[in-house]
């Protein structure tokens, strides 16, 4: 049985478009798991930036007392205190603002997002929060800012009990 030169290339074209196939079903499965990665990665390292600055105002009494201050009466701060207040607090909202962003362009999982955003309810009503927003939120993005309006605004009462 001999087969005609259309009858090999009809052939030809059908293992070709099968070999394509395949290799679109194997790139797909490559980008779902690149994904999976990114998004794992994401997620460690916003996790990891903002337990940074928690066990650096956790584990020193100066700063913590500091930060304690700062949040319930920021104007009784030394200028030193006040500067380090400051820095303290733009340092983790820094965190916050890419997070707020990952979790906007869905590079970190939304409950992700919204479990680490959580603690900004509590913080940002409190007068140390209000007085440093005043100074330093123009430093960040419209967006990022409308973010914390709305959190100030849905929490006036706010601040959780470890702050005072």
């Amino acid at each position: 049985m001999k087969h005609t030169l259309q009858e090999w290339a009809n052939l030809a074209e059908i293992v070709g478009n099968v070999a394509i196939i395949l290799s679109l079903v194997f790139v797909g499965l490559q980008i779902s798991e690149n994904t999976k990665e990114m998004r794992s990665v994401t997620a460690h390292n916003a996790t990891v930036a903002l337990q940074t600055w928690y066990v650096d105002i956790g584990t020193t009494e100066q700063a913590a007392k500091v930060f304690r201050q700062g949040m319930n009466a920021p104007l009784s701060l030394s200028k030193d205190e006040a500067i380090q207040f400051i820095m303290s607090i733009h340092s983790v909202m820094l965190a916050y603002q890419s997070n707020y962003f990952l979790g906007v362009e869905g590079t970190l999982d939304s409950d992700m997002n919204i479990a680490m955003s959580s603690a900004l309810g509590d913080a940002v009503p409190t007068p140390g929060f209000r007085w440093y927003w005043e100074q330093r939120g123009r430093h960040f993005t419209g967006e990022f800012r409308l973010f914390v309006d709305q959190i100030m605004a849905e929490h006036p009462e706010g601040g959780a009990v470890m702050y005072k």
